[in-house]
């Protein structure tokens, strides 16, 4: 619940308050994320105006999102905006996307306030249905916030924008969506950073795509790759199981291919 949160814990400065759940925060951890959040929610009570504590507290809301959501992540036979999951982003995001906002309008140049902007973007209006959302204009959006994080730094996070507008296009509705981008840009993030992450979103689109033995290469390799940022962290596991599965899926297809 939303109120969890922000709950008050005791009248202490932010200057108390913010370096513990800095240290949370370097933690992970569903526990740890959701107390960071409290701590730094506290701490802005006391310095309203603070941009440095609007986007500690943006990035740590998107944390539990992220881990309580599988980070609204592709996968090879479905979507992630299950009822349990939209609750979560409703609850969280509009105050993510409020805080995140504030810090991306006062910092345009600030790749890691443009990062946090556009997974709170995401969030929020994955509340009300991720087609539904798109057909209703927020695709434009989401691929502008990805190419920004692009031009400002292409390799951020392990190459989070082209990774985002790879995902974008893999699951977004006509006219927006196209698998063949989708390859373009993902096979870019991976080239930047061979993460588990990177790796698994190949083989997710390859497996769209048919490509069986660009499927399991990938997928095969993302079981054991390294974890390369916080972010990618909070739903590393997911994104193992989900590899094992597709993969399974895949070598079975490449199976039947090689056997014609």
């Amino acid at each position: 619940m939303a109120c969890a949160i922000f709950t008050l814990v005791g009248v202490l400065s932010p200057s108390v308050l913010t370096p513990r759940a800095d240290a949370l925060m370097l933690r992970r951890g569903l526990g740890s994320l959701e107390e960071a959040a409290n701590l730094y929610s506290r701490a802005l009570e006391a310095e309203q105006d603070n941009l440095d504590l609007k986007l500690k507290l943006a990035d740590a809301l998107n944390g539990v999102m992220r881990v309580k959501t599988n980070s609204n992540t592709i996968v090879i036979d479905r979507l992630l905006d299950t009822p349990a999951n939209k609750k979560v982003w409703a609850a969280l995001g509009p105050r993510a996307l409020e805080l995140a906002t504030a810090v991306r309008d006062a910092r345009p140049s600030d790749v890691r306030a443009a990062a946090t902007y556009a997974d709170a973007y995401m969030f929020a209006c994955s509340a009300k249905g991720i087609i539904k959302q798109a057909l209703a204009g927020a695709a434009t959006v989401f691929k502008a916030n990805a190419e920004r994080l692009v031009k400002l730094d292409a390799k951020y996070d392990s190459a989070v924008g082209d990774a985002l507008l790879g995902c974008f296009y893999a699951i977004a509705p006509w006219p927006y969506g196209s698998l063949d981008k989708a390859a373009s840009h993902l096979d870019a993030a991976a080239g930047i950073e061979p993460c588990a992450r990177n790796l698994y979103y190949v083989g997710v689109v390859a497996f769209k795509r048919k490509e069986w033995a660009k499927a399991v290469d990938n997928l095969r390799k993302a079981q054991h790759a390294r974890v390369s940022s916080p972010t990618q962290a909070d739903f590393a596991d997911f994104v193992r199981s989900e590899s094992a599965r597709a993969l399974a899926l895949a070598e079975a297809e490449l199976r039947k291919c090689d056997a014609r």
